[in-house]
């Protein structure tokens, strides 16, 4: 079995996932909800399609994470827990070859969804609105799209780590809680955190550097700044603190910085979860 049959059937058999499916539709109507709700108030065609695209950024933020998990948490735990990645790793196949189909096999997966998903709101947007900023709507998808492959990079390295679907579950759960939840939920996320650690702790003055950089660790966060390098000046949203509006973000916390921390995430769970994979007792 080739690379190019692994991947193929890996596809196969992830598209049949009943709970993809169902997070993929429901996502799917939300998308087309939202769409058909929202309508522009003194604003022009193409802002309110604008808008419009932020609104669901701001819930794809959520989603987009899950579906990306879903889709990927057994890529090759399930393979490791039925016995078939032995059958996999027969020539010509090496543990990387299998390691980088799985993961072509679900970011094919998850850009296909996603493509249906923004298909449907631009179909509906521009039934409502009649414009269509093309610019803007592609800005998004690509950052929409690099921000579910970080999930699913996450998602794949976790997989090649365990070897149960108990413990792959586990793992994607921990991982949605600790890189999206700990940061939006109020009170306790990671910023508030920080900020008691560094003032209440150990008595130091107040560092809202600091905490920015702490809440910039999150591909949410990142997500969330990388929007506003796609949509049009003055359109931008505050993400990060501001202690005063005469405050100004250093270069380090800015817009662009985003696409680091995508990489980041993108680079460093493949190369732990190939290393892990490729030392372990299969």
């Amino acid at each position: 079995m080739s690379i190019r049959d692994v991947i193929r059937k890996d596809f196969t058999a992830a598209r049949r996932s009943r709970a993809l499916w169902a997070v993929a539709t429901l996502l799917g109507l939300l998308t087309a909800f939202i769409a058909f709700g929202i309508s522009g108030y003194r604003t022009g065609p193409e802002e309110t399609v604008i808008r419009l695209f932020r609104t669901m950024g701001g819930v794809f933020g959520l989603l987009l994470p899950i579906v990306a998990l879903v889709a990927s948490y057994m890529a090759i735990a399930g393979e490791r827990e039925s016995g078939g990645v032995k059958f996999l790793l027969g020539l010509p196949n090496s543990r990387r070859d299998v390691f980088l189909a799985k993961l072509a096999s679900r970011l094919g997966i998850v850009t296909a969804g996603l493509v249906f998903v923004f298909a449907t709101a631009t179909a509906m947007a521009v039934a409502r609105n009649g414009a269509l900023p093309v610019g803007v709507v592609a800005g998004m998808f690509a950052v929409s799209l690099l921000y579910t492959s970080v999930f699913v990079a996450i998602a794949v390295a976790l997989s090649a780590t365990v070897a149960e679907r108990s413990r792959a579950i586990a793992a994607a759960v921990g991982s949605y809680f600790v890189l999206v939840l700990l940061y939006v939920i109020p009170g306790v996320n990671v910023a508030l955190l920080a900020r008691f650690v560094h003032q209440t702790l150990l008595g130091f003055e107040p560092n809202f550097d600091l905490y920015n950089v702490v809440l910039f660790t999150s591909p949410l966060i990142a997500y969330r700044k990388a929007m506003n390098l796609v949509v049009p000046s003055g359109l931008e949203r505050e993400v990060l603190q501001r202690p005063a509006e005469s405050y100004t973000l250093p270069g380090y916390l800015g817009d662009e910085m985003s696409l680091l921390v995508f990489a980041v995430w993108l680079a460093v769970p493949l190369a732990v979860g190939y290393w892990r994979f490729e030392g372990a007792d299969l």
